[in-house]
C-alpha cells in the first residue's frame, strides 16, 4: 500500500525530480569516498597501479644510458664470500674510469673500518675516479622523523663526488610504488641515489624546488608534498643490462659497453638480501629500483598524480555516475547492465591509455559511481517506474505499436492520459462498395476477407508508428501524434497511406489468383489540434482516443473522396505539412456543412521523386482557367482529360460545372468554392 501511494505521488514532474535527486546522491556518495580516500578502496586503487604494469602495459625498453654493476652469484663464486675487502673495489674503479663511465653510484656504504691500508686505497681510488657517489641510509620513527643514519667512513665519503640516500618507504602492503627524491636533514636536502644518477646523466649539478615539482635543468619532476615521485617501472628485475663485478675486474667486459654509462653498483645475489617488492616481482634487487628512478628522470617518463588528475577523477565520477543512471532510467536492467559494463570498460581503457601517457587517474572510483548509479537507478525503476510502465503497457498495447509502447515504458510522462491538446494527423479509410460485396458472399466469407484486410492494414499502420483507434464496420480510424508527440506525424500518415495502397494491390493480386473477387478502399486524412485522453466510464469501459473538429474533417474527407472519385483525399493542413516531400493534385475548395471557412482539398499522387504527370499539369491549367471564369477554355482542358481518361471523375465534375456556368454564370462575388451539402 505504501508503494502504491509512492507510485502515485512520484508520477510526472515529481518522479523526475526524485529520480534526478537519487542520481546526484549516488554520485555525491562516491565523490565523498574519493575525497576522504577510503582505505579499503585506496588499497584496490593501489592494486590497479600494479595491474597496469604487469597485466596491461608490460615491460618497456629501458634507457640505454643506464647499467648495473652486479654483485652477483658469479662474482661471489670467484671473489669469495661477501662482503669483500675494500681492496677489491680498487681495480673495479680503475677499469670503469679507463672505460669512461659517466658516474658510478654505490648502493652500499662502508661505515666500519676494515684496515688503514685498505680504507686508504679505496678512498684514493674513489678520489682518483672523481665520479663515485656513495650511499647513505636514514632511520625514521613512526612519524617519519629522522632518528639516525648509516653512512660510509668520513675519510671515504669525503673523497666521493657526492652522496645519495637509498631509503625506500613501502606502501602499507609492502610494495614500493614511490620514492622520496629528497630528505630534509637539518635544513639540507639530501637527494636520492636515483636523482643523483639522473643529474649526472643530464649534466646538472643543482636542483631547484618548486610547487609540487623538482627542477633539474629543463626537466620538471612531478612530486607530492614530501617530494615523493611515483616510480614508472620499466619491467621486472633484469630489465637493465647487468655487468658482473668479477667480469669487469677481470677484463671480460668490452669497455665500449661501459663508456658514458650511468652505472649503479649493488647486490643482485639473493643471498645478500637486498631485495625489494615491486609491482612486477616480490624479489627485485634494490639497485634496479634506484636505476629505474634515474631512468624516469632521464627519459622524462613520469607517472603524474597531480591536482589535474584529481579534477579529472572527480569529473569522471560525475559523468559516469550520471550516464549510468540515465542509461538505467532509459533501459530495462538486462539492457542497462551490459551498457553500464561497456561504459565502465571504455573508461578503464581510457584510464589505461592515460597511464601509458604518464597520468595515473583512478580506475576504481568512476566505475564504482557507475555501479552505484546502476543499483540505485535499477531499484528505483523496479519499485516505481516499472510499475508505471506496466500500467502503460496494459493500457496501450492493444492499439499502439510495440515501438511506441516501448517509448511509453521508458518515459511514462510523455503521454498525459487524463486529457490534453495534441497536434495530430487523422486517417479514415473505408472499403469501396462493401455493402454490395457483403450481399454477394456468405457471412463467413465476408468476415474472413475483412479480417485478412484489417490485419494487413493494421500491420502497415503500426510499422509507420500509427495508433489504430477503432474499427468502424469495414472502416479504420488511425492517428499519429498521440499519445506520444511525433513532430513528423503528417509525413508518417502520408507514407502509411502509400504503403497501405501498395499492400492493398498485393492483397488484390493474391485474391485474383485465388479466384475470388477483390475489393478496394479509399481514405481521407487531415491534420490539426484534437483533445486526446481516456474517455468512457472508469471501471466499466474506457479507451484512449482523440476527439475534435479535426477528426470530423478527416471523416468527411474520406466520404468526399467517393464524390471526387479519388482514392486518397488530403486536407489543406496535411498538405502544408507534407508538400515538400509528396506530390499532390489540388482538386477543389469546399465549404462543408456547418463551416463558413472553405478548405482546399488535394489528391495524393505519390512522392516528389516521381515526375508530375501530364494529366496533373493539364488539370492544373484547367483549374486556373475555371477560377478565372474562362468557362470555354477550362471546359476544353477538362474534356481533353476525360476523353483520354474516362474514369477521372474530378475532371468530369469540372466539365459539367463549366458547361453549367456557360449557360448560367455564377454571381460576380463568386469565390470558386464548392458548397458540400452532405457529410
Amino acid at each position: 500500500m505504501v508503494l502504491s501511494f509512492l507510485a502515485e505521488k512520484l508520477m510526472g514532474k515529481g518522479m523526475k525530480a526524485i529520480s534526478l535527486m537519487l542520481a546526484f546522491i549516488s554520485v555525491f556518495s562516491v565523490l565523498s569516498l574519493y575525497y576522504n580516500q577510503n582505505s579499503f578502496l585506496e588499497a584496490f586503487e593501489a592494486k590497479t597501479y600494479d595491474l597496469r604494469f604487469t597485466r596491461l602495459r608490460g615491460p618497456i625498453p629501458p634507457s640505454p644510458e643506464i647499467g648495473i654493476v652486479a654483485i652477483d652469484d658469479k662474482s661471489i663464486a670467484e671473489l669469495g664470500r661477501f662482503p669483500w675487502s675494500r681492496s677489491q673495489y680498487v681495480p673495479l674503479l680503475q677499469k670503469l674510469s679507463a672505460a669512461g663511465a659517466r658516474v658510478v653510484l654505490f648502493d652500499a656504504f662502508y661505515p666500519e673500518r676494515e684496515s688503514m691500508a685498505a680504507d686508504r686505497a679505496f678512498a684514493a681510488a674513489i678520489k682518483k675516479a672523481g665520479n663515485v657517489v656513495l650511499a647513505v641510509a636514514f632511520d625514521f620513527d613512526k612519524e617519519l622523523h629522522i632518528t639516525g643514519s648509516t653512512r660510509s667512513l668520513a675519510e671515504i665519503e669525503r673523497n666521493a663526488s657526492g652522496i645519495g640516500h637509498i631509503n625506500f618507504l613501502p606502501e602499507d602492503d609492502g610494495i614500493n610504488r614511490r620514492n622520496r627524491l629528497l630528505i630534509d636533514v637539518d635544513g639540507k636536502q639530501i637527494p636520492s641515489l636515483g636523482l643523483v644518477g639522473a643529474m649526472a646523466a643530464l649534466g646538472e649539478k643543482e636542483f631547484v624546488l618548486g610547487s609540487f615539482e623538482i627542477r633539474v635543468g629543463e626537466r620538471s619532476i612531478p612530486v607530492d608534498g614530501r617530494y615523493s615521485m611515483w616510480i614508472n617501472y620499466t619491467g621486472p628485475g633484469g630489465n637493465y643490462p647487468h655487468f658482473s663485478f668479477t667480469d669487469i675486474v677481470h677484463g671480460r667486459v668490452d669497455p665500449a659497453l661501459l663508456k658514458g654509462k650511468v652505472l649503479f653498483l649493488g647486490a643482485t645475489a639473493l643471498g645478500i638480501y637486498d631485495m625489494r617488492v615491486t609491482p612486477f616481482h616480490g624479489n627485485t634487487p634494490g639497485v634496479e629500483v634506484h636505476a629505474t628512478i634515474a631512468d624516469n628522470i632521464i627519459s622524462g617518463r613520469f607517472i603524474r598524480q597531480t591536482g589535474l588528475e584529481a579534477l579529472f577523477d572527480m569529473a569522471m565520477i560525475v559523468v559516469l555516475g550520471l550516464l549510468a543512471y540515465y542509461i538505467t532510467m532509459r533501459m530495462r536492467l538486462y539492457g542497462a547492465f551490459p551498457a553500464t559494463l561497456v561504459l565502465s570498460s571504455a573508461y578503464i581503457w581510457l584510464s589505461y591509455w592515460l597511464f601509458k601517457e604518464g597520468h595515473w587517474v583512478s580506475m576504481i572510483y568512476p566505475p564504482l559511481a557507475a555501479i552505484v548509479a546502476l543499483l540505485v537507478g535499477g531499484s528505483f525503476r523496479y519499485l516505481v517506474l516499472e510499475r508505471s510502465a506496466r500500467e502503460m503497457r496494459s493500457m496501450f498495447s492493444s492499439y499502439l505499436s510495440d515501438k511506441l509502447v516501448s517509448r511509453l515504458e521508458k518515459d511514462p510522462d510523455a503521454a498525459r492520459i487524463g486529457g490534453d491538446n495534441k497536434h495530430v494527423t487523422i486517417l479514415f479509410t473505408d472499403i469501396k462498395g462493401f455493402t454490395t460485396f457483403s450481399e454477394k458472399h456468405t457471412p463467413q466469407e465476408v468476415v474472413a476477407r475483412l479480417n485478412e484486410y484489417l490485419a494487413a492494414m493494421v500491420q502497415v499502420i503500426e510499422r509507420h508508428d500509427g495508433t489504430v483507434d477503432k474499427f468502424i464496420g469495414d472502416g479504420i480510424m488511425a492517428y499519429w501524434g498521440a499519445p506520444l508527440e511525433q513532430p513528423d506525424h503528417a509525413k508518417l500518415a502520408i507514407a502509411c497511406m502509400l504503403a497501405m495502397q501498395a499492400k492493398m494491390q498485393e492483397l488484390c493480386g493474391k485474391w485474383e489468383r485465388e479466384g475470388v473477387e477483390p475489393f478496394y478502399f479509399r481514405g481521407g486524412v487531415q491534420s490539426g489540434e484534437v483533445v486526446a485522453g481516456n474517455i468512457g466510464f472508469r471501471g466499466k469501459k474506457m479507451e484512449y482516443t482523440v476527439i475534435g473538429d479535426t477528426v470530423n474533417q478527416a471523416a468527411r474527407l474520406e466520404g468526399t473522396a467517393k464524390y471526387y472519385g479519388v482514392q486518397f483525399l488530403v486536407g489543406e493542413s496535411t498538405y502544408l505539412l507534407t508538400s515538400g516531400s509528396y506530390r499532390y493534385r489540388e482538386l477543389d475548395k469546399v465549404r462543408v456543412v456547418g463551416k463558413q471557412v472553405p478548405v482546399t482539398i488535394y489528391e495524393l499522387c505519390g512522392t516528389l521523386v516521381e515526375p508530375e504527370s501530364e494529366l496533373v499539369r493539364q488539370f492544373n491549367a484547367g483549374l486556373l482557367l475555371f477560377r478565372a471564369r474562362k468557362w470555354v477554355e477550362a471546359a476544353a482542358c477538362f474534356r481533353a482529360i476525360v476523353n483520354e481518361l474516362a474514369d477521372d471523375r474530378t475532371s468530369r465534375i469540372y466539365l459539367e460545372r463549366c458547361e453549367g456556368f456557360q449557360k448560367s454564370p455564377p454571381p460576380q462575388d463568386w469565390d470558386g468554392v464548392s458548397n458540400r451539402r452532405d457529410k
